[in-house]
């Protein structure tokens, strides 16, 4: 654990990724590709007869969560038949398929209608974003339900069929449909969304799975609202489920300072944020060193642009104010000496001189080598 530590801690010498806070992220949709040497597809063959047989290929292949299994023989059949077929196409096939009797095949289905949003440029077209959501409201299979929502959940503001489905998705009774849910409905595209941020208290507090409680709490925060902050009060009033606390103290911060998008600036969660790190008594989960280092690239590091404008858009933010608490924390001995070191590094970002660092190193412990070592490294530079 101490060296997962120390690598966690030094990450901020090495670039302005390195600073930011490990985060949960869904992945991208990823299409299968053509196989070396794959034969080119005429689009001028039969009609979509020949596609679909050309899908049909995976019908045997199982599923492993909402992807099928890339090992599976069909796959390489259906990257070699489908090469170079247009995008429009693609979707065409996909629109015909969603009902197939095979989950593979109604996965394959959708990804083949997302291949039209990935070519045009322009989103997934109303009328495939409805024939998905559709499908979605029909679909049994946990698998595939996810595979749906992953296609369609940019869509839940502008088209409220998809908006339905992601909120439903929230109560299924499958905890990975729940928890992709919470991906969607914390899109950024989705903040405007009724009800999605009631929904994400909901999960935060009160679901059954510990993962969906720590992943709604900390992504709830990318949506800024106001409403949220009574969760938040809450949930970070006390250490007691130290993973929920971390989680919604990563959710704190994403409300006002969202990086590496810096979209979000909400002075509430600001203000609450610094009264959680300034609380005392502290203890080696209270404050987490994960949230410790959010500020250590403010100010030599990230995107310059994306900075300026955060800065504009949070007057409020007062540099010197987080300093004072970073210092309380980094100079407290029952805080994590992880926390500690992190809270230098968010000093040292956010402009600390050489001589608040010399004041700080004298109020640490000689033995707490981790963090004097971090302060004698700034101070040299």
């Amino acid at each position: 654990m101490k060296a997962f530590g120390l690598l966690v801690v030094g990450l901020c010498a090495w670039g302005t990724a390195g600073c930011e806070t490990a985060r949960r992220e869904a992945p991208p949709i990823m299409l299968a590709g053509p196989a070396s040497g794959a034969p080119v597809a005429e689009v001028a063959d039969s009609g979509l007869e020949r596609y679909q047989r050309i899908v049909r290929n995976v019908a045997d292949c199982p599923l492993e969560g909402y992807q099928i299994v890339p090992t599976c023989a069909g796959m390489h059949e259906l990257a070699a038949g489908i090469a170079n077929v247009p995008a429009d196409v693609r979707a065409e096939v996909g629109r015909s398929m969603l009902a197939h009797a095979s989950p593979a095949v109604r996965v394959k289905a959708a990804e083949l209608m997302h291949s039209e949003h990935r070519a045009r440029g322009s989103g997934l077209s109303v009328e495939n974003q409805d024939a998905i959501a559709d499908a979605a409201t029909r679909e049994r299979d946990p698998g595939v339900l996810r595979a749906f929502i992953r296609v369609i959940a940019d869509h839940g503001t502008a088209n409220a069929k998809v908006g339905a489905v992601l909120l439903a998705a929230a109560d299924h009774a499958d905890k990975d449909v729940r928890l992709q849910a919470v991906y969607a409905l914390t899109s950024q595209a989705n903040r405007g969304l009724a009800g999605g941020s009631t929904k994400l208290a909901q999960l935060a507090e009160k679901d059954a799975n510990a993962k969906v409680r720590t992943t709604a709490c900390e992504y709830a925060g990318k949506l800024a609202s106001d409403d949220l902050i009574p969760l938040y009060e809450k949930l970070t009033a006390s250490a007691k489920d130290p993973d929920l606390y971390a989680a919604c103290m990563e959710g704190l911060v994403r409300m006002f300072h969202d990086h590496p998008a810096l979209d979000t600036a909400n002075e509430k969660a600001y203000r609450l944020f610094l009264k959680r790190l300034a609380a005392a008594p502290r203890n080696e989960t209270s404050p987490p060193w994960s949230v410790m280092s959010t500020f250590c690239y403010y100010s030599h590091g990230g995107e310059p642009t994306k900075l300026a404008t955060w800065k504009q858009r949070a007057p409020w933010f007062d540099a010197a104010e987080v300093k004072r608490v970073m210092i309380s924390v980094a100079s407290d001995k029952a805080a994590s000496w992880m926390a500690r070191a992190a809270a230098v590094e968010s000093m040292i970002g956010l402009g600390a001189s050489k001589p608040e660092l010399e004041a700080l190193r004298r109020r640490i412990d000689p033995r707490d080598k981790s963090v004097l070592d971090k302060i004698a490294s700034a101070i040299a530079e």
